[in-house]
């Protein structure tokens, strides 16, 4: 039975991933698609945008446009993920004749993918989000080269049953959490060699102190942007410009959003971009946000735009209910999933 919503389906969900998950095999799934109309017309708005970029090479030939291009760059992933989302977005509706946006109760982006979302629901039009995604990026890159220091991003994988513990520790040490995904993972940022140090300690701390089973496993991310860190503040007030010119009218979001910044359901386009904004400098609090969905609901269908997500909310579900006696339901499913039924 349901908690708060009374009908006869399950809460359903519609997940935006954020940077990181391009490869060739991900952007040839779509270079099939190449010439249906609606992406033809999306490629051709992306070039007339960004002409620079030439992104709409990533779909038509990825391999060689992988080969060409950087594409850790930030500059060249947000607007890409724009671009992707908008395009698997767009060819379910005209494939599949479905609007996915149909009977969605949220939608939940991870990072960038908050922008995706906004996209996706028209609450910012599609050039102008790529323009937006752009120079977001720039403004990152353009900053972490002003500091002249080298930054990198570390994911920290342990047992769940350890969250809290792990936690503690790093405040302890002074580590900033870029990203809270679920009860076993955990993004850190920051300088790349006191990151480095503070994680050894962080290990050395857990050995010392002969904690049973736990261990905690470090794989580097490979990016030089420590994204959600408070080394990007100084960018904020020029994100609200470019957010306020790209979102200039108040009006209410078409399908509500849980917020990264603190998992709190938002209503309102300017609230979430106020959020949005802030963020910036602040952890992915995505966590939070599937604890926030969970008290609403006990049955979910997830929709993803990637399958990295989809794992995130298939850990948290299975950490859940062994640690919160959590008793809900839950199906997964990626759009490229749905194209191929």
């Amino acid at each position: 039975m349901s908690k708060i919503f009374s009908r006869l389906r399950s809460t359903k969900v519609l997940l935006f991933p954020g940077q990181g998950r391009f490869d060739v095999n991900s952007l040839s799934s779509l270079t099939k698609y190449q010439n249906v109309p609606v992406v033809q017309s999306l490629l051709a708005q992306t070039d007339k945008t960004l002409p620079s970029l030439r992104l709409s090479e990533f779909i038509t030939d990825p391999a060689t446009a992988l080969a060409k291009k950087d594409i850790q760059l930030t500059s060249i992933q947000q607007p890409l993920l724009i671009l992707t989302s908008s395009v698997t977005y767009h060819l379910l509706r005209a494939v599949k004749n479905e609007n996915i946006l149909n009977n969605t109760d949220f939608l939940l982006g991870h990072s960038v993918g908050e922008i995706c979302a906004l996209v996706a629901q028209d609450s910012i039009p599609f050039a102008s989000g790529l323009e937006l995604a752009y120079k977001r990026g720039v403004l990152m890159e353009k900053l972490v080269e002003e500091t002249g220091k080298s930054y990198s991003m570390q994911a920290l994988l342990f047992q769940p049953t350890h969250y809290k513990y792990i936690t503690q520790i790093l405040g302890e040490l002074d580590v900033q959490v870029s990203n809270y995904n679920n009860y076993q993972q955990l993004v850190v940022s920051g300088e790349t060699h006191e990151l480095s140090q503070k994680i050894n300690q962080l290990k050395a701390r857990i050995a010392k102190a002969g904690v049973w089973k736990t261990r905690v496993h470090s794989i580097d991310l490979g990016v030089k942007i420590p994204f959600h860190n408070p080394v990007l503040q100084p960018i904020e007030s020029e994100l609200e410009q470019l957010f306020e010119k790209t979102v200039p009218v108040k009006r209410s979001l078409g399908v509500p959003m849980v917020s990264n910044l603190n998992g709190e359901m938002v209503a309102e386009v300017n609230t979430q971009v106020k959020n949005i904004v802030q963020a910036t400098s602040k952890p992915v609090q995505f966590l939070k946000c599937l604890e926030m969905l969970t008290s609403l609901d006990d049955e979910f269908e997830f929709i993803s735009f990637g399958d990295t997500t989809t794992k995130i909310i298939q850990k948290y579900f299975q950490d859940a209910q062994k640690l919160n006696n959590l008793q809900a339901k839950f199906s997964t499913k990626t759009i490229d999933e749905l194209l191929s039924e």
